[in-house]
Formats: C-alpha cells, structure tokens, sequence
C-alpha cells in the first residue's frame, strides 16, 4: 500500500501498528492541525466523543479552508447525536465509523480516496470547462463581428441579385400561373398577380377578336389616356389571331421597350394555355358525355385490368358492391361486388387465351353480392382494342358487363315446375277418374249386402270394415280430384275455411307419409279460420310445403342417419293474421332465409318459387326458418278478411 503512504492522515489512533497501509498519524488535535496545514491530505480519519467533538468541528473549519476537497471519515465513538449532526453540517463527511475496529475501516479509507480522486478529476475538468467556455466566448464574439460584417455584404449583394432576378422570377410565376389556370377569368387574375411585384400591374385583360366590336377597347383607350399606362400584345395561333392581351398600370409609369418585350413573351404563353383550355374544356365535354353514358347503363359494368383490379365502375356496380366508387377503384371486382377471395368460377380472364379473345362471355355461379342481393350473372366481356390494345399502366383493360340472369332463370324455373305440376295433375286426375267408378260400384254392392243381413252375422263386422275402407278410398279419391283440379280465369276469389284447405294437403300427403314411416301430426283449431283466396291454388301450396318437408327427411335418411321422421302443422291466429307453420326435422341447411313476397329461387324444393308467388298474390307473407341437421320451418302468413259492419 506504498501508494497510499502520506495521503490518510489519522487521529488519535490506538494503535498505529494495526494499520495495515501507509497512514500519517497524529497523536493530538494540534499535530493534526500542523500537518493538515502542510500537506493537505486527500483523507482524515477524525475520531470524536462527547469531549472531543468541539475540537472536532474546529478542525472541520480549517480543512474546509486549506482542503475543501479531503474526504473526511469519523469515528464517532460515544459522540452525542447533536454533536455528530453538527460535524456533518460542517463539512464533507464521506463516511461514519463506529470504531477504528471497524471492519470496513481499511475499505472505507480506499473509497474515500478514489471519491477524492473523482472529485479532483471533476475539479479540473470544470477548471478545463471554464477556460473553453471563456475561449468560445471571445471566439463567439469575433465571429459574430465577421457574420455581422458578411451578412451586410450578402444583403448588399442580394438587392443588387433580386434587382437583376426579378424580371425572370416574374416571367417564371407569370407561366406556372397561366398553365394553373382553368379559366379565362382566373388566368387573368393569376397573370396580375404574378406581375404585379415586378411590373406594378394594376389589372390585366384578355379580349378575344370576336369581341373587337365590343365597346371594351373604346374604355380601355380611355383608361389609358386618363389614369392607366396600357400596353396591348396579340395573342396567336399559328397565323390566327385569337385576340388581345392588355396589361395596365398608373399613367406616371408607361412601358419601356424592354418590359414590351417582355409582356410579349407573356402574350405568347397565354395564347398556348388558351388553346389548351379550349381543348381541355372539349375533353372535359365528352368525359361527362361518356361518364354519363356509362352510368346510365341499368346493368353492373366495370372497366378491369387482366389481373382483376378494377379500374373505373359505373353506379349500378357501386350500388350491388353496397360500397362508394372511390373506395371500390383499384380492389379486385371479384372481391368488391362479391366478397370472395378468388376469382369467380367460370370467369373468363382466368383461361390464359383471354388476351386473344376480343369477345368472351360466360356466366357465374349463383352468388350473394356484397350489396346484399342473391344473384346469377352473365357476364359480357370485351377486350379493349384500338389500333394497338389500350392499356392502363402498361396493363391491358376488359369491360365486363353483368347481366342479372336471376328472374330469367326464375320465370324458366317457374314455368318448368308449373309444367310439372300440371303434368301431375293430368296423371293423377286420370288415376282418381278411372279409380272413381269402380270404388262407387263395390260401395253399392257393399251397402246392398248389408242390407240383406240382420247384423248379427259372424261376417257382418268384415263387411262393415270393407264399406269404411270403400269410403275412405272414395274420400281420397274424391280429394285427389279436387287437388289436382285446374284453376281456370272464372274463378272467383271466395271466402274459405283455412282449416278445410290444410286438411286437404294433409291428407294427400297422408297417402305417403304412411307408406315411408313419417310421422305426421297436426294442431288446428277448433274454431273457423277465415280466409280470401283460391282453394285449389293454396291447397297446391301447402302441398308444394309438404312435399319439401318429406323430402327433406328423405334426404337425411340417404346421409346415414337413423330417426323417425316427423312434420308438425300448427295453425294460429296472430294480429290479424292466420299462420300456418310446417316443422320438418330433415336434414335443413345453413343459415336462416327470410323471404317476404319474394321468390326463394336458391331455396331446394320442387315448386316453391311457384308457392311463394301464390302466397304473395294472395296478400301472405313467407318466411323460412332452418337449420342445418335440425330442420326446416316454413310460416305462411295469409291476412284475414276484413268484413263491412
């Protein structure tokens, strides 16, 4: 610890031997005030007691003179807590040691030294600080003498610099504010303004030849013989004179020879803007001519690139995307009118020969739109060609109309399916006529044979049992007939028993539902459900509904499953409103579809786009409820009769 040797001064302690490194020692505080005069050590070791604590506050004082930077370490002993606060407040105390025995003694004598240490490097370091601060001062203060010298150069310099620039700085503003202008008007406007600074302009005219005969020219003549100094430049086109350019301003200052010069290259930039807002002003006529034509159209069409982004829509687009034009321009049209993630199946621009085809048309699958509307589109698709393809940012363009394929299949559908029906009611009138005559002659003879006997027969029961099952032949033969009964123009609409024309449908479909195991249950009312309408025409629906619902069953018993096959028909009165609901647990499919006086063309079923447009012409309403692997519900709603008092 050689390096440490006349660096610690210590007081008073017992035992100097016990040091462990090189350590002057005083043996009292006067020896100690003699060499902290002469030495100035780095570190004191100072112990204090309740005797010595005022000596030791002097010699606080004086080292806070001749070393202000010592760290100083006490031993405390027995000081009071009073005594030991006003040592602290004295001077730079580093640390507290109970006692020289202290086992942190040696330590805290090396961490006071390289505190002293620190403190003596940060001393010199704000010593070094100052002498910079005051060098950047004097440094400072010259520069800005010479800044204050060269700055009065440069503005000598740059008036004598705008003086020679301001003549083409006008000329430049003067030409960006006639190609910025849309409009004679502004043009005039912003060419005075642009000059103004440079020419002191007062207001700027353009008078065009056609206007020569105009008494504008006999008050700018005025003008300028009175109160304005006015220079007037042609304004050409090729060998054309288009008109005048006048430039005026106070009669105190007229035009010099130069600035005519000047104003005539001026002239010359008007004359090019003006002919190229007159031409602008025709492009603009057939662009609304064009924009106008296309957004007429009453179909979706869109102008698309070869990889679908699209380009421009016309209004119907916008309306069936349910999106505004400018948030639709440059998505992909497969996305922005139907919501998908790839392209449409069937599209055209998918087959790599679409480039080559100048005319491509095929129609998509049946889709929901994002406006919300279930559609099936054909589309016409045009590959844009002039003399060379047209392009858009390098990219070849297609217009694609879509045509709403939708009633067309649905008028196609329904006129099949009418057919159908029709069909089936010849066959089964045909069956139920030709069943009719003998069911009626075996229920005679049948009625004959029981008259001939007294009833105590033992076969009378199974003759009785064979005339019931006569009758009930004849009754479903007789509802056969009925069902399958043309509506023809004469008939009229009447008021019917609802219950009469369920039961109708429900005991045709009996005759099936008994043979393939299906449950069929019902809930009608006791009392009469009034209704307006076609018996024949709303007995067919509800069989349409019926059939639906078997096959639906049908259906799930093919995909494996193993139930009993049920349909529930429950009538109701609700709010003026006579309800009919059909409950089947078929197989059903996702989603709930709601339809009121619409066709449910996407709906399965045969017959139920013909059914729902019955239900609408007679006023109802349909809604269908269903769920996939837990059936389907279908609620006709029909209003009731309002009957005069």
């Amino acid at each position: 610890m050689s390096a440490l040797r006349s660096s610690v001064l210590i007081l008073a302690h017992p035992n100097p031997k016990a040091v462990a490194f090189g350590a002057d020692f005083a043996s009292n505080a006067e020896e100690a005030r003699r060499a902290i005069e002469a030495s100035r050590y780095p570190v004191l070791v100072l112990p204090s007691s309740s005797e010595t604590a005022a000596d030791m506050q002097s010699m606080m004082e004086l080292v806070n003179r001749v070393s202000p930077l010592s760290q100083r370490v006490i031993i405390q002993n027995d000081t009071p807590a009073e005594s030991l606060r006003g040592l602290i407040n004295t001077g730079s105390v580093f640390r507290i040691l109970t006692s020289f025995d202290d086992p942190k003694f040696e330590i805290t004598i090396r961490e006071a030294l390289e505190e002293h240490s620190l403190l003596q490097q940060n001393a010199k370091l704000i010593q070094l600080v100052n002498e910079q601060n005051e060098k950047l001062k004097n440094l400072s203060t010259e520069l800005e003498e010479k800044v204050e010298q060269r700055k009065k150069s440069l503005e000598e310099a740059k008036e004598k610099l705008l003086v020679t620039n301001d003549r083409v700085e006008a000329l430049h503003r003067a030409l960006v504010a006639i190609h910025q202008a849309t409009s004679i008007g502004e043009m005039e406007r912003l060419v005075n303004d642009a000059l103004k600074g440079a020419l002191g302009l007062s207001w700027t005219r353009v008078v065009f030849q056609s206007q020569t005969r105009i008494p504008v020219l006999d008050s700018l003549d005025q003008l300028a013989r009175n109160v304005f100094a006015v220079h007037g430049a042609p304004l050409m086109r090729g060998k054309d004179t288009l008109g005048q350019i006048y430039f005026a301003r106070p009669s105190e200052s007229p035009f010099t020879r130069d600035e005519n010069g000047f104003l005539g290259q001026v002239a010359d930039a008007v004359s090019l803007a003006i002919d190229r807002l007159t031409k602008l002003e025709q492009s603009e006529n057939l662009k609304h001519q064009w924009e106008a034509t296309f957004d007429a159209v009453l179909e979706p069409v869109s102008l698309i690139t070869q990889d679908f982004t699209v380009v421009r829509i016309n209004r119907t687009f916008a309306a069936r995307s349910g999106a505004e034009p400018e948030k639709i321009i440059g998505r992909k049209c497969y996305e922005a009118l139907f919501g998908r993630t790839s392209p449409c199946e069937n599209c055209a621009l998918i087959s790599k020969t679409a480039r080559t085809k100048r005319g491509v048309d095929f129609r998509l699958k049946p889709a929901r739109t994002a406006g919300g509307q279930n559609v099936i589109y054909d589309v016409f698709s045009q590959h844009i060609e002039q003399q060379l393809p047209f392009k858009h940012d390098n990219a070849e363009l297609f217009v694609n109309m879509y045509l709403d394929a939708t009633e067309q299949l649905r008028v196609e559908r329904q006129i099949v399916d009418s057919a159908k029906m029709a069909e089936l009611g010849t066959i089964g009138s045909s069956i139920a006529h030709e069943l009719n005559n003998p069911l009626g002659g075996m229920l005679s003879f049948l009625q004959l044979i029981k008259m001939d006997l007294k009833g105590d027969e033992p076969w009378f029961p199974d003759i009785d049992e064979m005339e019931k099952g006569a009758r009930r032949c004849r009754d479903i033969v007789q509802n056969l007939l009925g069902f399958t009964r043309k509506s023809s123009t004469e008939d009229t609409i009447e008021n019917l028993d609802l219950r009469d024309v369920v039961e109708q449908a429900v005991k045709i479909t009996e005759l099936q539902t008994r043979a393939t195991g299906v449950r069929l249950t019902q809930e009608i009312p006791e009392q009469r459900i009034e209704v307006r309408g076609h018996f024949n025409a709303l007995a067919q629906t509800f069989r349409g509904f019926l059939q639906n619902a078997q096959d639906a069953i049908r259906d799930r018993h093919v995909a494996g499953e193993k139930f009993v096959g049920e349909i529930h028909v429950k009538m109701t009165l609700a709010n003026g409103w006579s309800v009919v609901e059909i409950h089947d647990n078929g197989q059903g499919f996702d989603g709930d579809t709601e339809a009121v006086g619409e066709d449910l063309v996407n709906h399965p079923g045969l017959g139920l786009s013909v059914s729902s447009e019955i239900i609408r012409d007679h006023g109802g309403r349909l809604e269908i409820r269903s769920t996939k692997g837990l059936g389907t519900t279908a609620i006709i709603s029909l209003p009731r009769p309002v009957f005069d008092v």
